[in-house]
């Protein structure tokens, strides 16, 4: 059971410890965005049993992916203008069962850039995260089988759920793409 969370773990690291990233088009003056997750998703958490040595079942989070192709948020023409440079978007997002943004609402965990231009900004993160559409998250079920000296896992069930991410959105006005809270 341990081998399997840090192999969850270790999975979902991998594709959402990164983050993704914008390549910029050598076209001058357009502004670009760029985004990550805050901290790789992470399920619900592990049920806790300390009388039980020998689970017969077990749960697995399956937390939910970002589909290709996805569009990234458009550097505001106003603050490009006005020469409104590198600005940063905090968002906290909720994906329903269908893969579905189904609320975007400022995140607690990143600073927004503020100033005059800061509506915005948060306008073109929400009007290209509206569009966005996820595998979505995933509760399965397992039951563990123990014959003799063998061991082994069958599905009892799945269930698509909602899930929620922190998003940081990066706004470079000089077609530099930032990849962190720098």
């Amino acid at each position: 059971m341990r081998l399997i969370r840090c192999l969850a773990s270790l999975f979902a690291a991998s594709v959402f410890g990164s983050g993704c990233r914008h390549v910029p088009s050598s076209e001058a003056g357009s502004g670009h965005s760029s985004f990550r997750f805050v901290d790789a998703p992470v399920g619900p958490p592990p049920a806790t049993n300390a009388e039980v040595t020998q689970p017969t079942n077990h749960s697995q989070w399956r937390e939910a992916t970002l589909k290709e192709p996805f569009i990234l948020p458009v550097y505001p023409a106003a603050a490009l203008r006005a020469k409104a440079g590198r600005n940063l978007v905090g968002v906290h997002i909720v994906v329903d069962p269908a893969g579905r943004v189904s609320d975007i609402r400022m995140s607690m965990r990143v600073f927004s850039t503020p100033g005059p231009f800061a509506e915005n900004f948060r306008d073109a993160v929400e009007l290209a995260v509206r569009q966005w559409r996820f595998n979505p998250a995933r509760a399965e079920s397992y039951e563990i089988i123990h014959d003799g000296e063998a061991t082994s896992m069958r599905m009892t069930g799945s269930e698509y759920v909602e899930t929620e991410f922190d998003l940081a959105f990066t706004f470079q006005a000089d077609g530099t793409v930032q990849t962190g809270n720098d």
